[in-house]
């Protein structure tokens, strides 16, 4: 009796040892990757700091998600010409711009959030801008004298030469603005997961999209045009990322299509002089 107890403790014992050990062999490769990625993440950490680039602290590794989205090329801002009571306008339908100055003199004094608010509540007239609502203020793109809007939708801001606000101030006035419209946009595709923005970082990286002596100085999830097809835009989540320059202080504006971590070249790219 004694040594058949002895010998179920000893089967026991033995059968324990092979689950723990089929457990550690099954663990040991997810280790070992997890081990390899961020020992890359620290490389690359580290060749970024060599090479004087700057990074903001806790860049996430979190994915996201966004939408394939539609909008569909219509004339929306000539067909808003006759509300604008208060400008006086000037349309370009082939280039899709608006350009107005104000009828009368509207002074923005006082702290840039003071000229900002003036700014806002010029722009929210349809009076004087039509959709103004819709648009966002941009402070990273904005310079001393001109404040920049990008158009806004329920997905998220869209950033793109054809969806902005650019209101230029002169000699505390309000001068001018110029607009552009893409109108309402819409999902065509379902929502699906997007890299995160250090993957995004990296891919930049590698693909030399980040000179050397420069600062990361903002990391944002928007969308970007990617085509134009059958008379509608469509727009793809990108991660944008500003990037500034350390000695000249210029900022500029990279995309990267974050779906697939490709580097977006388009002409929208411009710099900032503050």
């Amino acid at each position: 009796m004694d040594h058949k107890r002895i010998e179920w403790l000893f089967l026991i014992v033995f059968l324990l040892i092979d689950i723990y050990l089929g457990v550690e062999i099954l663990r040991s490769p997810v280790n070992l990757s997890n081990s390899n990625a961020n020992t890359a993440n620290t490389n690359i950490r580290t060749e970024m700091k060599a090479d004087g680039i700057d990074l903001p602290n806790n860049i996430s590794k979190t994915q996201s998600s966004g939408y394939y989205l539609a909008a569909k090329n219509n004339d929306y801002l000539n067909k808003k010409i006759s509300t604008l009571s208060q400008v006086n306008v000037n349309y370009s339908k082939g280039n899709n711009l608006l350009t107005a100055t104000p009828k009368n003199a509207i002074e923005v004094k006082g702290t840039r959030d003071e000229i900002l608010n003036k700014i806002i509540k010029f722009k929210n007239d349809p009076r004087n801008v039509p959709f103004g609502k819709e648009y966002k203020y941009e402070p990273t793109m904005s310079g001393d004298n001109n404040y920049i809007f990008v158009q806004s939708s329920e997905y998220g801001n869209i950033y793109d030469t054809n969806a902005q606000l650019i209101v230029n101030v002169k000699n505390n006035m309000i001068d001018n603005y110029a607009l552009t419209y893409l109108g309402p946009v819409s999902p065509v595709r379902e929502l699906q997961s997007t890299i995160s923005p250090w993957h995004a970082i990296k891919a930049m990286y590698t693909d030399r999209e980040l000179s050397n002596n420069s600062r990361v100085i903002k990391i944002k999830l928007s969308y970007s045009k990617l085509i134009e097809v059958r008379g509608s835009t469509i727009l793809l989540p990108s991660w944008l990322v500003w990037v500034e320059n350390k000695t000249t202080k210029n900022i500029t504006l990279k995309r990267v299509n974050a779906f697939t971590s490709q580097i977006i070249q388009t002409n929208t790219a411009y710099n900032v002089e503050k």
